[in-house]
C-alpha cells in the first residue's frame, strides 16, 4: 500500500482504460490528463450517449460532454439532472438559434436551469408546452413567474399556466392575490392552499360554500376557529376530515367528530396527537379496522389499549401495535409469535425488540421477518453473520444497512451477487479504506465508479492522503 496524491489517482483511471472511471475522476484532472480522461468517456457514441443519460455523472464531464455538438447528447444533457446552469444556458442558445422547441422545453423544466434563462423563455417562447413547462418549474422564481403570467393574461393558456403558478412553491403572494379573482374554482382552491397565500384571500374565502375550497381551508392553521366550528357541521365529509386533522382545531369542536357517521372523519381523529384517555379508548373500539389501525399507531395510546388491539381480529391493527413506538417489551414478545408473518415483521422492525426477540425471530422463514430482523441495529453481531448467507437479496442488504453492522460482519457482502449491494458497501462507514478500494475492478462498471468517485471525493478533501494500491 502506498499513499497518493489526486494525480496518482486520476493516473490509475487512465490506465485502466474504462470510460466510467474515468468519469468518476475527471473532476480531479487537469491539462493533458483531463484530454485523456475526456478521450475516454467519448471513446465511442455509444459510451458517451450513456455516460450523458446517467443521472451519477459527474457535472464537469457533462460539460465536457456538451462540448461535442451532438444532438442526442445535448438532448441526454437536458434531461439530465446533474447538468450545470452554464451548459443549460449554452444549451438553450444553441436550441434558440436552431429553432428546437423540445430541447427549450427539457430547459425550461430542468431544476438547474438559470433564472435568465427561465425569463428568457418566459417572455419569448411561443410555444405552449414550454411555457407550461415554465410554469411547473419550482427554480422559476417570482419574478419570473409574475413576467410569465403577465405574459400569457386572457390568452388561451392563461388558465393552464395560472393553475400550474397556483402549486408552484415559488409564487409570491403578490402574485397569487393578482391571479385569484380570475381564475377558476379548481386554481383558486390551489392557491388558498399555497403555503405564500395571503391572510386576506384565506379570510375572504372562509365564508364560500364551494365545496373544493372549503376542504382545503378545514385543513389551514390560519382559518379561524368560527370557521372551523362552521366546518365541523358541515354536510361534506371531506370537510369535517379536514376538521379532523388540523392541528389547531381544539378539543371542543372535534370531541363530537368521535362519533361521525363517516369513518374517513373518525381516522383523522384517531390520528390526532392531542387525544384525551376517554377518545382513545372510544376509538380503539371502531368498528373501522383503520381507525382501530391508527389508534394503534398513535404514540399517546396507553399500554392498556394497546394490548386490547394487539388482539385484535385485523393483522394489520395487530401489525400497527408491534411499530408503536410505545410499545413494551412484553407486548411485542407475544406479538413476535403472532400467526401473520406481517405483524412479527412489524416487530423486527421495531427499535423496542430486544435481542432476545430478534434472535426468535431469525428462525423465522418468511423474508420480512427476517429481513427486519437483518435490519434492526439490536440485532446480535452472531445473527447478522448468520443472515449474510441468506439466499434473499432483501435479507442481505438489511444486513448491509444495519447501522451497527461490524466490519467483520459486512466484509463476505463484498462478494455479493447483486451489484447495488456492492456499490451501498463503498459508502458504508464500518468499511475500511482498502475494504472499499478491493472493489476496483468489479465485473459491474457502476460499482467500479462508485470505487473511484469516493475515492475522487476523498482526494477533492485532502488531495494528498488517498490511500491506493500500486
Amino acid at each position: 500500500m502506498m499513499f497518493g496524491s489526486a494525480d496518482t489517482l486520476v493516473q490509475l483511471a487512465i490506465k485502466t482504460r474504462d470510460p466510467y472511471i474515468a468519469a468518476a475522476v475527471h473532476e480531479l484532472a487537469t491539462g493533458i490528463a483531463k484530454l485523456e480522461l475526456e478521450a475516454l468517456i467519448c471513446g465511442t457514441r455509444r459510451t458517451a450517449l450513456a455516460i450523458a443519460r446517467w443521472e451519477h455523472t459527474p457535472a464537469s464531464v457533462l460539460t465536457a460532454l456538451a462540448g461535442i455538438h451532438d444532438d442526442a447528447i445535448e438532448l441526454r444533457l437536458d434531461k439530465n439532472p446533474g447538468t450545470s446552469s452554464g451548459v443549460l444556458s449554452n444549451l438553450y442558445e444553441d436550441a434558440s438559434k436552431k429553432g428546437k422547441s423540445g430541447l427549450t422545453k427539457l430547459i425550461a423544466q430542468h431544476l438547474n436551469s438559470g433564472t435568465e434563462v427561465l425569463k428568457r423563455i418566459a417572455l419569448h417562447s411561443n410555444d405552449v408546452e414550454c411555457l407550461l413547462a415554465l410554469s411547473k418549474n419550482t427554480s422559476a422564481n417570482s419574478k419570473v413567474l409574475a413576467a410569465l403570467s403577465e405574459r400569457v393574461s386572457g390568452s388561451d393558456i392563461a388558465v393552464a399556466i395560472h393553475k400550474n403558478i397556483a402549486q408552484n412553491i415559488s409564487a409570491s403572494a403578490e402574485l397569487l392575490a393578482r391571479i385569484f379573482d380570475k381564475s377558476d374554482v379548481y386554481t383558486q382552491t390551489a392557491i388558498l392552499g399555497h403555503e405564500h397565500c395571503p391572510a386576506s384571500l384565506i379570510a375572504k374565502s372562509a365564508a364560500s360554500e364551494e365545496v373544493l375550497m372549503m376542504r382545503v381551508l378545514a385543513r389551514n392553521r390560519r382559518v379561524s376557529k368560527e370557521s372551523l366550528q362552521r366546518y365541523a357541521d358541515c354536510d361534506d365529509a371531506g370537510v369535517r376530515a379536514g376538521v379532523a386533522s388540523n392541528a389547531l382545531t381544539p378539543v371542543a369542536i372535534f370531541r363530537h367528530l368521535l362519533r361521525d357517521k363517516s369513518e374517513l372523519v373518525r381516522r383523522e381523529v384517531a390520528s390526532r396527537i392531542d387525544l384525551s384517555e376517554e377518545h382513545i379508548e372510544a376509538l380503539s373500539s371502531d368498528a373501522d379496522p383503520w381507525v382501530r389501525q391508527r389508534i394503534a399507531r398513535n404514540p399517546t395510546t396507553s399500554l392498556d389499549v394497546l394490548y386490547k388491539l394487539a388482539v385484535d381480529e385485523v393483522a394489520d391493527v395487530r401489525r400497527a401495535v408491534a411499530r408503536n413506538t410505545m410499545s413494551a417489551v412484553h407486548l411485542l414478545n407475544m406479538l413476535a409469535e403472532d400467526k401473520h408473518a406481517w405483524v412479527r415483521s412489524g416487530v423486527a422492525y421495531q427499535a423496542n425488540a430486544s435481542q432476545r426477540i430478534l434472535i426468535k425471530l431469525a428462525d423465522d422463514k418468511d423474508v420480512d421477518v427476517l429481513s427486519g430482523v437483518a435490519n434492526n441495529p439490536n440485532t446480535p453481531q452472531t445473527i447478522l453473520k448468520g443472515l449474510v448467507r441468506s439466499t434473499e437479496a432483501d435479507v442481505r442488504r438489511g444486513v448491509i444497512l444495519n447501522k451497527s453492522a461490524t466490519r467483520n460482519t459486512l466484509l463476505p457482502l463484498l462478494e455479493d451477487p447483486y451489484y447495488l449491494h456492492r456499490m451501498l458497501l463503498v459508502q458504508n462507514p464500518h468499511l475500511q479504506a482498502q475494504d472499499k478500494w478491493s472493489l476496483r475492478d468489479d465485473p459491474d462498471s457502476q460499482v467500479r465508479f462508485s470505487v473511484y468517485r469516493w475515492a475522487a471525493n476523498i482526494c477533492l478533501k485532502m488531495p494528498d492522503t488517498f490511500l491506493v494500491t500500486k
